[in-house]
């Protein structure tokens, strides 16, 4: 009884982790677009902390400049995580990397 049991789960724990091709294609075309945000947002972000940072410095607080100096190592890192994203999301698709 127990050997069926353990049988019938792993047969549903295998169907949870297949997704159906259409499916796929959605879920990976989804993460690829999250990626390509992920990219684009930061970029953008980076830009005006760098203008805000240096170049545009006399027209804003200390503490605004503090907040772009930490955004100018921070947002970079978020672009590394949506190139990741979107790598994901290609490599499911079946584009190439």
């Amino acid at each position: 009884m127990q050997q069926v049991v353990n049988e019938i789960a792993f047969i549903n724990h295998e169907r949870a982790l297949t997704l159906p091709n259409k499916n796929k294609k959605n879920v990976f075309g989804i993460t690829k677009q999250v990626g390509n945000w992920l990219m684009l947002v930061p970029v953008s972000l980076f830009i005006s902390c760098l203008l805000i940072s240096y170049p545009f410095a006399e027209y804003f607080s200390m503490s605004q400049q503090i907040a772009a100096h930490i955004g100018t190592m921070v947002f970079p890192a978020f672009f590394k995580i949506g190139y990741v994203v979107r790598c994901i999301g290609q490599h499911g698709l079946g584009q190439r990397v």
